[in-house]
């Protein structure tokens, strides 16, 4: 990926900075105290990840829960046969590990409720990202450009550096309200600039003949306006 490309991209450490969370592509803000990313179940792969990592929180739980089921038949090893204490004592530490796995997947549900506004934002950076992937993988199939599609790659990277801003304001936008909703006056100068980078969007137009570069135009616009949205809905909250 050339620098160009390179300086676009919204990596972890910046959403981090941003959102004020710790941003994964399962997690955010941690596996435990954070919450899932409900985008994670629509890619299988990413699913596997979730299920491997609620398999390996369960094994954590019943570890931790090992004390439990001990003191829970200590005092039956003399009233009860060996195999019936050996019984108990799963029973008791199965029952609690999942509880507590059920408490922690619920609690995170709840999370996630509530923080859908930054989910969704989340994943519109995603989408912003594999824009640039695509990018490349255009620029190394066009190695020989002809001098129409390096002006139609240059309409696209100016749509780019206006949607990365735009994206980057809804982030800061729903961290302020999230943190300060009494607060506002950051805020409209924030969502006055998405207004603006999606005009300036809108006014780049490309050649009517249909081509990569034009799709990847029309995705960054696609984005603005999925930005603006989510913005205006949680402002009216």
């Amino acid at each position: 990926m050339d620098s160009n490309l390179e300086d676009l991209k919204i990596s972890d450490r910046e959403l981090e900075r941003i959102s004020g969370f710790d941003v994964s592509n399962l997690f955010v803000g941690g596996i435990f105290g954070g919450f899932y990313r409900p985008s994670i179940f629509c890619s299988k792969s990413r699913s596997l990840q979730f299920f491997i990592t609620e398999v390996l929180v369960f094994a954590l739980l019943f570890i931790f829960t090992l004390p439990i089921g001990l003191a829970a038949t200590r005092n039956s090893v003399n009233s009860f046969d060996q195999l019936s204490v050996v019984i108990l004592f799963f029973q008791v530490t199965l029952g609690s590990a999942i509880v507590l796995l059920a408490a922690w997947n619920l609690y995170m549900w709840r999370r996630v409720q509530q923080m859908k506004p930054l989910l969704r934002l989340l994943d519109e950076v995603d989408q912003f990202n594999q824009i640039l992937g695509a990018i490349d993988v255009i620029d190394r199939l066009h190695a020989a450009q002809s001098s129409q599609q390096q002006f139609d790659r240059q309409q696209v990277l100016s749509a780019l550096n206006l949607t990365r801003d735009t994206l980057i304001a809804g982030l800061t936008t729903e961290k302020i309200l999230r943190d300060s909703r009494g607060l506002l006056s950051r805020s409209h100068d924030l969502v006055a600039n998405i207004e603006r980078n999606l005009a300036a969007i809108e006014s780049l137009s490309v050649s009517d003949r249909a081509n990569d570069y034009q799709q990847l135009l029309q995705e960054a616009l696609e984005i603005g306006v999925s930005v603006q949205r989510e913005v205006q809905q949680y402002r009216s909250r």
